[in-house]
């Protein structure tokens, strides 16, 4: 499947399929991605961690970036009024400040955290989470009315293995600070980093030229086809409930085992990081493995392949937590065999979701599944963590409690895993969709695909 739809190449293609134009969209690119992985992942769970929080309170700041998407819904009103540009330029320099929070907290540096602490850590999470929402809104309609339709695939493709590079990057550097220095110093260097990273992706983002302003988005439109799309019979409602029955478990795993690897089990956070460098060099195998490979092989067959993969980590760290300290040797494999089968699962959910939307409402029809399922995925680690944590609030889990979490992951999985025959679909031709947020952060890149198209213009998306 080409993504040049012309079907003659002139002397001036090759030109017109530079990336050149878009080197500004790329780096702010780059240099979003090194603000995330500090703020919104590991070195966010490691730091509520060594601050005293339980493990409800880790879920709790972890699941602001779902429980936030109506937000990132309702923010597409005002863009036909501000534009995707400032809007997102807004949402951007004003979630950095509260930066500064954590940046604070590592430089106090206590001994002895007190419990304003922790409150304070999540009250950072929720606004950085709520001022992203406002400007996320606009980053996928903005890329779509910037980048020509022919260039899009080679686009993504690179803003992908930029955003790899990034990412692994950054957790490395990090690993090396907690080896270098105090832990407290380690973190405050960190965000410092991230810090420096919001400035630089405002400043980058101010040299792309501002698209044209959307049409009125009618939010009435959405508030009424929302639950005819929810609870009339049809392969979009089949495949909600599959994927909302994969969200009720899976996203708790990502910020609880961090934590049960720094406060339970005593890793350090250097060594964590690294494990999670790991776990997206799998991801990165794994979408560039398959993304040309499931147009033959089909979605169904690598949603099934990313189950098995999935229920073997379940079965590996259901023995972990259940006294199996031998397997904290093998952490490494069992990290990069998550990536591997976390980019899988994307992998085949960008391709089949396209074909249980209607072809005019695509944009509407994303936005829908996707927000539905991100607000079932943001309870998970909140109910998860409030499952597990120790009596009275106190850091670690509960590790028999804890072991029983796999259990149900896994019968998930295996109940998942034999339903994928049944689920029906209504355009096989369909192509896949693009996203640029779901190599390195298993499950969140429902906080992109829900804003993915401008409102009514749901071919826009298409290849």
């Amino acid at each position: 499947m080409s993504a040049d739809p012309a079907s003659a190449r002139g002397p001036g293609q090759e030109e017109s399929l530079s990336l050149a134009p878009y080197t500004d969209l790329l780096k702010f690119g780059f240099f979003n991605a090194t603000t995330w992985m500090i703020s919104l992942g590991t070195p966010l769970v490691l730091l509520a961690g060594q601050l005293g929080a339980s493990s409800f309170e880790v879920g709790l700041a972890y699941a602001f970036i779902f429980l936030l998407l109506p937000v990132q819904i309702l923010a597409t009103s005002t863009l036909p009024r501000f534009g995707y540009k400032k809007q997102v330029m807004f949402g951007w320099a004003s979630r950095g400040l509260f930066l500064l929070i954590p940046l604070y907290l590592a430089h106090l540096a206590p001994e002895e955290p007190e419990r304003w602490m922790v409150r304070a850590i999540i009250a950072s999470t929720f606004f950085f989470s709520f001022f992203r929402s406002l400007g996320s809104c606009g980053i996928m309609p903005l890329m779509y009315a910037t980048l020509p339709e022919h260039i899009r695939g080679r686009y993504f493709s690179t803003d992908q293995a930029i955003t790899g590079i990034a990412g692994i990057m950054t957790l490395l550097l990090c690993a090396a600070l907690f080896k270098l220095l105090p832990i407290y110093d380690a973190f405050f260097w960190q965000y410092l980093y991230a810090f420096v990273g919001v400035f630089l992706t405002v400043f980058f983002l101010s040299r792309v030229p501002d698209p044209p302003k959307p049409k009125s988005t009618s939010l009435g439109t959405i508030v009424l086809e929302t639950p005819k799309l929810c609870l009339q019979r049809s392969p979009f409602r089949q495949y909600l409930a599959f994927m909302i029955a994969a969200a009720l478990m899976g996203p708790a795993f990502v910020p609880l085992k961090a934590y049960y690897l720094k406060v339970g089990v005593g890793l350090g956070a250097g060594t964590i990081l690294l494990y999670t460098a790991l776990q997206y060099c799998g991801a990165i195998i794994g979408t560039l493995f398959m993304r040309s490979r499931v147009d033959t092989w089909g979605a169904k067959p690598v949603f099934r392949i990313a189950l098995v993969l999935n229920a073997a980590v379940s079965i590996y760290w259901f023995l972990l937590v259940s006294g199996h300290s031998v397997l904290l040797h093998f952490l490494p494999v069992a990290y990069t065999t998550f990536g591997l089968g976390a980019s899988l699962w994307l992998t085949s959910h960008l391709k089949y979701l396209p074909r249980v939307c209607d072809e005019e409402k695509q944009a509407l029809h994303v936005s829908v599944h996707s927000s539905v399922v991100g607000i079932i995925g943001g309870l998970a680690p909140i109910f998860w963590g409030f499952t597990v944590k120790l009596p009275g609030g106190q850091p670690g889990v509960r590790e028999d409690t804890f072991s029983y979490y796999f259990l149900a992951l896994l019968a998930m999985q295996l109940i998942l895993f034999l339903y994928i025959p049944r689920l029906t679909s209504e355009h096989r031709e369909r192509p896949s969709l693009y996203t640029t947020a779901g190599l390195l952060r298993p499950f969140r890149f429902v906080g992109q695909l829900v804003n993915l198209t401008p409102s009514g213009q749901g071919k826009s998306g298409r290849k």
